[in-house]
């Protein structure tokens, strides 16, 4: 007998991939970790930017925004950044100071956005409404069936057009802003992969340079001994 297609996305909803995928890494403050692999830290930055306006690359940008998409909107982040070259100091600062223009800019498009979109969409239903009463007057004097029509048909379009924009459109303005401004509070931390890889088995750097200084005292003391 062939199983109903609830108990098969039922089974397959158990799939440990799924499980692994719905897992977040979380820092000791409650932060979700954003990663992001690169070469060099060249590789974040636009290939046609240059250094007084750096612009973030494309790739970078759309991947970053694809992870955080996954993540709850009551969650804070951090993106954690991840070359296979060392980086300098001036370079971290450079990427940090990249990521907080980029979403301040994208705040200040998107609350302009919101404005237009909302006066827009008061004028519409403004219009919409007007027309809708010049109609029923109009219908009470004249009593024309076909411009009664047309007049209702324009009435109701714009006043459909305008709540469309405030109950749907502003909605998804809304929901990028929120995004937008969660991207800009978060930290960013530039690292080379040694670093992450210690921080994931959980060995301090500290600890290894204690044990490469106790190496040569060793050594000493045995040829002491001899």
């Amino acid at each position: 007998m062939k199983q109903s297609r609830r108990r098969i996305l039922k089974k397959l909803k158990k799939n440990a991939a799924i499980k692994e995928a719905q897992e977040l890494d979380y820092n000791k403050d409650g932060s979700v970790q954003i990663p992001v692999g690169l070469k060099e830290a060249g590789d974040f930055f636009h290939p046609y930017s240059y250094l007084t306006y750096e612009i973030m690359n494309p790739s970078v940008k759309d991947y970053i925004e694809t992870f955080e998409a996954t993540i709850p909107a009551e969650d804070n982040v951090t993106v954690d950044i991840y070359t296979e070259t060392q980086t300098t100091q001036e370079e971290k600062k450079r990427i940090r100071r990249t990521v907080k223009r980029h979403y301040a800019e994208e705040i200040v498009a998107g609350e302009e956005q919101l404005k237009k979109e909302t006066g827009k969409a008061i004028w519409f239903c403004v219009i919409g409404f007007i027309i809708l009463l010049a109609e029923a007057i109009l219908y009470h004097f004249l009593e024309n069936m076909y411009l009664d029509t047309i007049l209702a048909v324009i009435g109701w379009l714009f006043l459909w057009d305008g709540l469309e924009v405030l109950l749907y459109e502003r909605a998804g303005i809304r929901a990028q802003l929120i995004r937008s401004y969660r991207l800009l509070n978060a930290k960013v931390h530039v690292r080379n992969y040694s670093q992450k890889i210690k921080r994931e088995y959980g060995i301090e750097d500290e600890e290894e340079e204690d044990e490469e200084e106790d190496i040569p005292q060793i050594k000493t003391t045995e040829k002491d001994t001899k």
